[in-house]
């Protein structure tokens, strides 16, 4: 269903899917699995601009806290809205 949805989604979108893992052995934030979570890859990836994953790991890597003051998810969070190290996929050879 939400495959057939993707064109839905603007191409011209940047995504950051982060997820949790708290390294429990239950592969899960809690409440979402890795493998669902990695699934919106599947989804998007070649549909968008600019796909990238971030996996938080450990306790707070729990699902109700990935936002809350998680130092690794605010640094990476911080990168992606400010740009750091994007490049835009839609860039021809000779723009670069």
């Amino acid at each position: 269903m939400l495959y057939r949805l993707r064109n839905n989604f603007p191409r011209q979108a940047r995504v950051l899917n982060i997820y949790g893992n708290l390294g429990n052995g239950s592969n899960s934030d809690g409440v979402v699995t890795t493998a669902s979570a990695l699934s919106l890859g599947y989804v998007l990836r070649d549909h968008v601009s600019f796909y990238q994953t971030f996996q938080a790991f450990g306790p707070k890597a729990q699902h109700s806290e990935l936002h809350n003051n998680n130092l690794a998810v605010n640094k990476i969070l911080t990168e992606f809205l400010w740009a750091k190290n994007y490049k835009d996929n839609s860039a021809s050879e000779l723009d670069q």
